[in-house]
């Protein structure tokens, strides 16, 4: 047992007692992850059960298996919630866990990944692959990420965090098979929702392998303009709680910055993939029509 594992165990009596929870804000969380009422939820790293009641609330015929790998936190998160219906809970420590594939609607870590921070790439593949294809992998904090840090120092090289800024992490999520759908880090929350998305060869009726690696290509295109969007629609969040709280000017304005470096980002995205796709028609169908229309994207795109 790790000085960690030791710290959990011995902390569980008092860890609902020094961490209190927030209610609004765990409500806001859970309004974002926007979870089905019959999902089959995983909760990993769920501690004492804190968000095991609300979770309950809101499923219907769902189901939740609670995850820890504390067994006294477990237990205490028994002694609370084992007499609500539909969930199961289960002492395992994630990293080593066989989680049967493609078994969750949602996985959800709710204050839980700065502790998988040493392990990042091999926890999101671990838990991204109990994660059915269409189903969500929730990342989400009822704290802003720069106060999650403060608390999280560990030993991590420099520059790193414990809790990444919300474009590393979309890249994190995109590199594991899945496209960011909603991102928010206003300073007071944290939340990153990925779907799975399982890329699969695109057909075409002529059986043209081409065509079909361009599809493929386009595929992969699309879910980054979804990863910028997802980035857009969270600073633009921040800016609205950042005025409804009466924050200073210039934070509103380094949002609002953001706001635009990604707009243009975008906007390069798609004009890219619209010149290479013009280029592959002329190409392939000698399109007179097709070359006049490359060379007015070329023309957009060098402004």
């Amino acid at each position: 047992m790790d000085k960690e594992h030791m710290f959990f165990d011995n902390y569980a009596a008092n860890w609902d007692r020094d961490r209190k929870e927030d209610a609004a804000l765990i409500g806001r969380l859970l309004d974002l992850a926007d979870i089905p009422a019959a999902a089959v939820v995983l909760d990993v790293g769920c501690g004492t059960g804190v968000l095991l009641p609300y979770l309950h609330a809101r499923l219907g015929g769902g189901r939740i298996d609670a995850l820890d790998y504390s067994k006294a936190m477990l237990t205490k998160a028994k002694e609370k919630y084992g007499a609500l219906e539909g969930i199961s809970f289960i002492e395992k420590d994630i990293l080593k866990y066989d989680v049967p594939p493609g078994t969750y609607d949602t996985v959800l870590c709710f204050d839980f990944y700065p502790h998988m921070s040493k392990n990042t790439h091999r926890f999101i593949k671990q838990i991204g692959s109990a994660v059915r294809d269409g189903g969500d992998l929730i990342i989400m904090h009822d704290q802003g990420r720069q106060k999650v840090n403060a608390m999280n120092p560990g030993h991590l090289a420099e520059g790193e965090a414990a809790l990444p800024a919300i474009d590393v992490m979309s890249t994190l999520l995109t590199g594991a098979g899945f496209v960011v759908t909603a991102a928010v880090d206003d300073g007071t929350i944290y939340f990153v929702k990925a779907r799975r998305c399982l890329e699969l060869p695109v057909p075409t009726a002529d059986g043209d392998r081409s065509q079909s690696a361009h599809c493929g290509r386009y595929h992969q295109q699309e879910k980054i303009v979804i990863n910028r969007l997802a980035r857009i629609s969270g600073h633009l969040e921040a800016v609205k709680r950042m005025i409804e709280g009466g924050r200073d000017c210039s934070d509103v304005l380094i949002q609002l910055a953001a706001v635009d470096s990604a707009v243009v980002s975008v906007s390069k995205v798609i004009l890219k993939d619209h010149i290479d796709h013009c280029l592959v028609e002329a190409v392939k169908q000698n399109d007179l029509g097709a070359v006049e229309r490359l060379k007015q994207a070329i023309t957009i795109f060098v402004k």
